[in-house]
């Protein structure tokens, strides 16, 4: 049946053929070249995306953001120790974490991303910030004399809820991987530390931070209560103490963190009160902590902890540093139409 088909076909292709002149090249209307649109990201969104179009922005400017940073930014080895930074002028300023570069005039090497290793030197710290800054002194080895670089933002322009870019050598850096990206949300912008779910693990610290126009905002400090609730140095930091840093002067002494433990993250406002909130937010509860063990909840609000009322996340903090590990405190909740009173017991924090 096939066959007597396409057998019956070709007679009539070949007497419309012969019926109908092939149209000239001179009649053909001429091309029209249609421009593919290009997906755009806002840098400011502080949204998911909605759509596939918003996937593909996303994803495109993501590339972009690791294509423009990733030259510049390199693993460090200081010592036994081993971290990651970002050059951020043509003559290898490198910017990174206090407890990566340590003390000021230590030797260091500076490994670039394809591999190349130049000396360097450790300059100024800030350790209660764990803001650093070290120079690569191997200049011959600079592409053109220069070593590639990244443009610096504004930290405090910063949005709960904006897209960011981390980059960094976690682990520490391996032969033929390149800085390894991950992309994640700010979850906190405060004066002294950004608060991102950019996933960290040791080897990233001192590893840059970026906003979707690949503007340097932050440098990795330290992992929060899970792999993806982390601190970074705000890059505004930074720029307070430049002339210091870079004379190499040790710019303030780190404060001990508090003994005690509660094992949540409340929303910040730069220590205002939320408005239209009951109580303190709680954003995030960390598993099996004393929080969780206690019966809080993320969402809920708290508006009395240890018998004294609350309305910001300083108020909780520093109650909560006012006590001793193993200690019980009263925390009262709203939770939806509900009040809850819960019993938690204060846990010790892990070094």
């Amino acid at each position: 049946m096939t066959r007597r088909r396409l057998l019956f076909t070709l007679p009539l292709a070949a007497a419309l053929l012969a019926g109908f002149a092939a149209p000239s090249a001179a009649d053909d209307p001429p091309p029209t070249k249609v421009a593919a649109k290009i997906p755009t990201w806002d840098v400011a969104r502080t949204t998911t995306p909605g759509s596939i179009e918003d996937l593909k922005a996303l994803e495109l400017a993501t590339k972009r953001v690791v294509d423009k940073c990733t030259p510049a930014t390199v693993g460090l080895f200081v010592g036994m120790g081993a971290g990651s930074g970002v050059i951020v002028t043509e003559d290898g300023l490198v910017l990174t974490a206090a407890h990566v570069s340590g003390e000021p005039g230590t030797k260091c090497t500076v490994v670039l991303p394809d591999g190349t290793k130049v000396a360097g030197k450790s300059l100024g710290t800030n350790a209660k910030l764990d803001s650093g800054m070290i120079q690569i002194t191997d200049k011959a080895k600079a592409p053109n004399g220069k070593w590639p670089v990244v443009e610096t933002g504004k930290s405090t322009d910063l949005k709960k809820g904006q897209w960011v870019v981390s980059l960094g050598h976690h682990g520490g850096w391996r032969t033929g991987r390149p800085p390894v990206a991950r992309l994640g949300q700010v979850l906190t912008n405060q004066k002294d530390l950004i608060q991102t779910n950019c996933t960290l693990v040791g080897g990233d610290s001192g590893g840059p931070l970026f906003d979707l126009d690949g503007k340097l905002i932050g440098i990795h400090s330290r992992i929060g209560f899970t792999l993806a609730h982390n601190i970074h140095v705000p890059v505004d930091g930074f720029k307070t103490d430049w002339d210091q840093l870079l004379a190499s002067v040790q710019v303030g002494k780190a404060k001990a963190p508090p003994a005690v433990y509660f094992g949540a993250s409340f929303e910040d406002v730069d220590g205002k009160e939320v408005k239209g909130a009951r109580g303190v937010k709680v954003t995030f509860v960390a598993e099996e902590g004393p929080a969780a063990e206690g019966g809080v909840r993320v969402d809920d609000e708290i508006t009395s902890f240890d018998g004294t009322e609350v309305k910001t996340a300083d108020d909780v903090r520093k109650l909560i540093t006012r006590r001793q590990p193993g200690d019980e405190v009263e925390v009262v909740v709203a939770r939806g139409t509900r009040t809850v009173t819960l019993t938690v017991t204060l846990g010790r924090r892990r070094p």
